[in-house]
């Protein structure tokens, strides 16, 4: 109950002014991570090091102000976003029971806002490099934005989604994670940027 309410109230807060969301959290400048930190994270907390990417320098800002953190986009097996939450809220706890319903049979809302291969053309793979290789078909399509950044609690909960994923025998769903760190990858001065701008005020 209290994970649901910090889910639906708190989080629009926060992506208001992510830098208030930095700030709270004691980062004054934000840490660059690696292949190595990103997957030590992972692992730490029990998640699935398989299908993990991150995203392109020149797409990192319009992605990581967009949504709460930790954040889901589902597509269906056409590449269709499926709009999960109720209108005008950034909540997300709606996905513990929509995850598991999800059925390749099942009627969805398709916002149109984007699309599955829209929102692959903005990530890496794990090491930084454009993706070569097209994604196997599956029913749906979970795309897992997380930080290492952020605490605990926000690790779990990534975790419970990639274990109803895999508890949902009625539909074959991929899930990929995508990290919304600044990444060692990225040349020098386009980090130092992208570390400036999330603390400046939006």
């Amino acid at each position: 109950m209290k994970r649901t309410f910090f889910l639906c109230f708190a989080l629009p807060m926060l992506l208001s002014c992510k830098p208030l969301m930095l700030k709270m959290y004691h980062i004054k400048k934000p840490a660059v991570e690696s292949k190595v930190s990103i997957l030590k994270t992972a692992l730490r907390y029990g998640l699935d090091t398989t299908d993990m990417y991150t995203v392109a320098a020149k797409d990192f800002l319009g992605t990581f102000s967009a949504r709460p953190l930790p954040d889901i986009l589902v597509f269906d097996s056409a590449g269709n976003y499926i709009e999960y939450r109720n209108a005008d809220t950034y909540c997300n706890g709606v996905l513990f029971d929509f995850i598991p319903s999800l059925h390749p049979e099942g009627i969805y809302p398709k916002a149109g806002t984007t699309t599955l291969q829209e929102e692959m053309k903005k990530l890496r793979d794990i090491d930084g490099h454009e993706l070569s290789t097209a994604l196997e078909k599956a029913d749906f399509y979970l795309l897992i934005y997380w930080t290492v950044w952020m605490g605990k609690l926000n690790k779990d909960q990534v975790k419970v989604w990639e274990q109803l994923a895999r508890q949902n025998k009625k539909s074959n769903i991929k899930v990929l994670k995508v990290n919304l760190d600044i990444q060692q990858s990225w040349a020098p001065e386009t980090r130092a940027n992208l570390v400036q701008s999330m603390r400046k005020p939006r």
